[in-house]
């Protein structure tokens, strides 16, 4: 008993003898590099404070301006004026392509990216579509299944039917709005027959089933059809 007592002492001493070396080879550590460390710690104090003022003094206002410039070429948009909303009139308001080029790196500039790139799928320009819809970045989901979901038309409509299937399926696993998922699923799975992959078009469509128990007679059909195609693999 005596023994594991002064082997417990003996191992409970060593320990303390570590934990004690550590923070003196630790505090001995900051004595000899202080001075760089506070200069770091200093630096980057200095670029959050800078970043804070650029934030504030430079993006937010460049933003705010993205939006007002963008007033004009949207009441363009909504008169089916797609050519005068995407590329503006010089001297008078600018369009989305100047927006972009001029403010793309704030908020207000991104909406006009995304706004650009449906632009350019309403004139037949598909390959631009896409190179500016896939610049577009945000956090809505509905704005990213949009988009998304537009990337797959304009490469459907560039007869790219293979390269658009994963859009479809992004547009639709990345959100939980009933009728966003039920209209990307289903072109998911109606696209994925064309291209003769019925497992997956099953996949698709059975997803939809299983989440939306009323989602249609129509789904309910590919349902079948599609077991009855699969049912020999």
């Amino acid at each position: 008993m005596a023994k594991a007592r002064k082997k417990q002492e003996y191992t409970t001493e060593k320990v303390l003898d570590s934990l004690n070396e550590t923070a003196y080879k630790a505090e001995n550590f900051f004595e000899k590099n202080s001075k760089i460390i506070i200069g770091v710690l200093a630096v980057l104090a200095l670029a959050a404070i800078g970043y804070f003022i650029y934030l504030k003094t430079v993006l937010e206002p460049k933003s705010e301006k993205a939006f007002t410039e963008m007033v004009q070429a949207d009441q363009y948009f909504q008169q089916d004026s797609i050519v005068l909303a995407l590329k503006g009139s010089p001297g008078s308001f600018m369009g989305y392509e100047q927006i972009v080029e001029n403010y793309g790196g704030t908020k207000g500039g991104n909406i006009a990216r995304y706004k650009a790139g449906i632009s350019y799928y309403h004139l037949g320009d598909y390959a631009s579509a896409v190179s500016m819809l896939e610049k577009f970045k945000s956090d809505d989901e509905i704005l990213t299944a949009q988009k998304n979901g537009m990337i797959g038309n304009a490469l459907v409509e560039s007869k790219k039917e293979q390269e658009a299937l994963p859009y479809y399926v992004k547009a639709a696993e990345g959100t939980d709005i009933e009728v966003l998922q039920t209209m990307y699923y289903t072109k998911a799975g109606k696209l994925a027959m064309q291209l003769g992959q019925n497992s997956e078009a099953l996949k698709y469509f059975q997803t939809l089933a299983d989440k939306y128990p009323n989602a249609g007679d129509e789904v309910d059909k590919f349902i079948e059809r599609l077991k009855y195609a699969t049912s020999g693999n």
